[in-house]
């Protein structure tokens, strides 16, 4: 017996795909696994967040975050990607902003 049945999740990876959007969505999950898994405080201090061909790049607030952001990034890396269910960054960069976006 045939199955029609798809999940939402499946119908709109599809439709991403056939827009050629699938950068664009998986762009969006990063960033909000990110927040999710730093935090309230450290996404009030994180600016620009961007990510492209595996680099998730981040401005942040100060010198002093980005130093301790850099000593957890494999960290960060290995959780983003558990919580994606599969392997999407590869690597973390940051900039120091001046609290106002700004290099």
């Amino acid at each position: 017996m045939y199955s029609n049945e798809h999940t939402l999740q499946d119908l709109l990876k599809r439709a991403y795909r056939s827009l050629d959007m699938e950068e664009t969505v998986t762009e969006i999950e990063v960033k909000t696994v990110y927040e999710r898994v730093v935090g309230d405080l450290i996404t009030k201090l994180t600016w620009k967040i961007r990510f492209k061909n595996g680099t998730l790049a981040l401005s942040v607030a100060s010198a002093a975050l980005r130093h301790e952001l850099w000593y957890r990034r494999d960290s960060l890396i290995e959780k983003i990607n558990e919580q994606l269910g599969r392997k999407v960054v590869h690597n973390i960069v940051f900039y120091e902003t001046d609290g106002l976006g700004k290099k």
